[in-house]
């Protein structure tokens, strides 16, 4: 290996290591600010956390901050349930209710919010006891979430699936979807991992040799 190769081996270890010193006083902070948060092991904060609200933030283990992240809760009984092996990057977090990320889920920029915090009623300004649309989000395990994405409240996005940039996802949709549009719909499947006999001569006795 080259200098330049360790070089930026050197480089990412010390990044890592910061990391993980930072997912720790993270833990240690929120504590002692009587904050509900928890986390898995091998936390990594390469960003930074904004908590606010009464409600709870969980992260699993294996999971990894990115940029700015702000879990807002607006009510005691709120969840935030973040899975094992989760990567979030900046994401927006507003809950009264509570949202569930899955596990090996990839989310970039995107907001999910699972109250509408306003009454739509034509009456919405004159009457305080207009109602206000709340309920549950769901995303389910190895889902990928583009840059600029929206989750409404009902929100559920099946397993596997692959939420395009800047759409907005307003019901349940299948596992193995490519959703684009506002509001978001199904465009195409997502494409699956070939046989070992469709790979081509050789793919067979490639996989055998893999570890």
């Amino acid at each position: 290996m080259s200098q330049e190769g360790y070089w930026s081996l050197f480089v990412r270890g010390q990044a890592a290591v910061r990391a993980l010193a930072k997912g720790y006083w993270y833990r240690i902070s929120f504590r002692l600010r009587g904050k509900r948060f928890s986390a898995g092991s091998n936390f990594r904060c390469f960003g930074s956390i904004i908590l606010r609200g009464p409600g709870k933030f969980t992260l699993g283990d294996r999971v990894v901050l990115l940029g700015r992240v702000t879990p807002f809760t607006h009510s005691p009984q709120a969840e935030i349930l973040i899975g094992n092996n989760v990567r979030l990057d900046g994401v927006r977090f507003g809950c009264a209710d509570r949202i569930t990320i899955g596990d090996d889920c990839l989310l970039a920029e995107c907001h999910i919010i699972d109250t509408d915090f306003h009454s739509t009623r034509v009456d919405r300004r004159t009457n305080p006891d207009a109602p206000v649309r709340t309920a549950p989000i769901v995303v389910e395990e190895n889902v990928w979430v583009s840059e600029g994405v929206g989750m409404l409240p009902g929100a559920w996005i099946g397993a596997n699936s692959v939420v395009g940039i800047r759409a907005v996802c307003v019901r349940r949709y299948p596992p193995n979807s490519i959703l684009f549009g506002n509001p978001a719909a199904v465009v195409a499947p997502v494409p699956q991992v070939p046989a070992a006999s469709d790979r081509g001569p050789g793919a067979a006795a490639t996989a055998r040799t893999e570890p």
